[in-house]
Parts: C-alpha cells; sequence; structure tokens
C-alpha cells in the first residue's frame, strides 16, 4: 500500500504546503512511470527520450510518465495533474539527487525500480506479461 494512502493513521505528514495528488489516486486507472533525475539530469532526460519515443505503445498501456524533480511534478506523458511531489517521494522512498526510474502498476504496487536507464521494450514486455494486460489484450 503506498503511504499516502494512509498518513492519518500512522501519524506521516505529507507537507502541508504542498497540495495536490498523490500516486494513490491513480490506481486502477493508470500505470505510472516515474522519473527521478540525478543532479546532472542525463540518465533523466536518456530515460524520457526512450519513453516518449515510443508513444503508441505508452497509450496502449494506460501509461503517464511522470519527472518528479526535488520541487514538482512535470508530466512528461499523459494529462498534466496537480501532484504532490514530496508524497511522491514520500511513498516510494526515494532520495535526491540520484536518478532512478519505477513502475508503479494500477493496483499501486511498484513493479519494477532500477537506477539505471531502460529501453521502452523492456518495460513493456513486463507489463504485457501481467494478467491484468494479458486479459485486455485478448479482448
Amino acid at each position: 500500500m503506498l503511504k499516502s494512502l494512509s498518513p492519518a493513521i500512522s501519524g506521516i505528514e505529507i507537507d502541508p504546503q504542498q497540495g495536490g495528488m498523490s500516486l494513490a489516486d491513480f490506481e486502477w486507472r493508470y500505470r505510472v512511470v516515474i522519473i527521478f533525475p540525478d543532479d546532472s539530469h542525463i540518465d533523466a532526460a536518456r530515460q524520457a527520450n526512450q519513453l516518449l519515443a515510443q508513444a503508441e505503445g505508452l497509450r496502449e498501456r494506460d501509461i503517464i510518465v511522470l519527472e518528479v524533480g526535488r520541487n514538482d511534478v512535470k508530466a512528461l506523458f499523459g494529462p498534466e495533474y496537480d501532484l504532490n511531489c514530496y508524497a511522491i517521494r514520500s511513498d516510494l522512498d526515494v532520495t535526491d539527487g540520484f536518478f532512478a526510474m519505477m513502475l508503479v502498476s494500477k493496483d499501486g504496487a511498484v513493479t519494477f525500480r532500477t537506477d539505471e536507464v531502460v529501453p521502452a521494450a523492456v518495460l513493456f514486455a513486463l507489463i504485457d506479461q501481467l494478467p491484468a494486460t494479458q486479459t485486455k489484450r485478448s479482448n
């Protein structure tokens, strides 16, 4: 379960100055690829380019691509939302300044996590082997 689902229960405080949605708001609607840039931003740019070059594959798999910086969230692919970068970082236990990329499935679970740039085909293959995706594609 994502931490932001239960802040009141667990006593975890999300930055009150920063409103907006967290990843819990995407559950059962979208898969979310989240890119966390390193200080040089080189790996994040390479990863974004790998993914955005495969826009049709992203669309077919209900994927939103986000870049979560130190103080903001940018939608690189998919609709813009008012997102809380602090809640997302808290949910995923990510430290500033280091490249990371994650895939959060529709059920809110982190399905894939890496600190290396990966081809879009790797993510697509992972998603395509999930039972829910196989059911959708066979219809």
